[in-house]
């Protein structure tokens, strides 16, 4: 008889066992080292406990290692190239010491490697052994990871045309990522002296129709200017707003370069056209 089929288990208890147990390391050194005592202590009654044993403690440890082996590999996807950066001893050390002080809230397993990485690019930013860049670098990485999950539909592209007394219809899941150094240009498998180039970036992600997530570095006006767009801001508003921001006169030039931008967003699915 399976686990899930034995009616003397308390399944529901047995499920809050498996998180305290893959969260905790000194609970599940308890149980590994006795696990009738152990689990007894988790509040596990007695026939729950030998209903369970009886299928071998063996299962709950190999559930454990898994568990935490999913998580490292999906880690390492997560972060892309900081990940190489970081070495595969330091990011499982990374891992297990989120694991034991904080852990996972969600029970979503894309969510939990978000809670991760929001946990760690704090921590490394404050580490002064590690390269000043590799918090940012895990960051985008990480960013890339949600768009891809995003729950959020992208829309199919408006009818109505773009008008200056109006906002525009934006991607749901764009935003503008601005960074001190190039971390959009390092690639998936940095060299060991690799390091990505030091200057203000502004750059658009976004996932496409095609459920491909799409980078778009930005100059210092367009990147204002989309900023606004995303905000909710009319053309109008948004055009001058980034004229104001970046101290440049509007004039022919500048709406010429509004319009191809405007132009290359739609076609590339970052912007929908107009609203009504």
């Amino acid at each position: 008889m399976s686990p899930e089929a034995d009616p003397t288990m308390d399944h529901e208890a047995i499920i809050r066992v498996f998180s305290t147990v893959l969260r905790d390391p000194a609970v599940f050194e308890a149980v590994a080292a006795d696990p009738d005592a152990g689990l007894a202590e988790l509040g596990l009654d007695a026939a729950t406990r030998e209903a369970m044993l009886a299928h071998g403690p063996g299962r709950l440890f190999a559930y454990h290692r898994m568990v935490h082996s999913r998580l490292r590999r999906t880690v390492r996807k997560l972060i892309g190239p900081a990940a190489a950066v970081l070495g595969r001893e330091r990011l499982h050390a990374e891992v297990d010491a989120w694991i034991d002080v904080e852990g996972p809230r969600s029970g979503i397993f894309r969510d939990v490697v978000g809670e991760f990485a929001d946990w760690a690019v704090e921590r490394w930013a404050a580490d002064d052994a590690l390269p000043p860049w590799l918090a940012p670098l895990a960051a985008h990485g990480a960013l890339r990871w949600r768009l891809r999950n995003d729950p959020r539909v992208v829309e199919a592209p408006s009818e109505a045309k773009i008008d200056l007394e109006r906002a525009v219809a934006c991607n749901a899941t764009a935003s503008v990522q601005r960074y001190a150094w190039a971390v959009h240009r390092v690639p998936a498998e940095p060299g060991p002296e690799e390091a990505p180039e030091q200057r203000e970036v502004a750059v658009a992600i976004f996932r496409d129709a095609k459920g491909k997530v799409r980078e778009l570095e930005l100059e210092p006006r367009l990147a204002a200017m989309l900023e606004r767009l995303l905000a909710g801001q009319t053309l109008r508003e948004a055009l001058f707003g980034a004229c104001e921001a970046t101290g440049q006169a509007l004039d022919d030039e500048i709406l010429k370069e509004t319009a191809l931008a405007l132009a290359d967003w739609c076609e590339r699915h970052l912007l929908l056209g107009g609203t009504e």
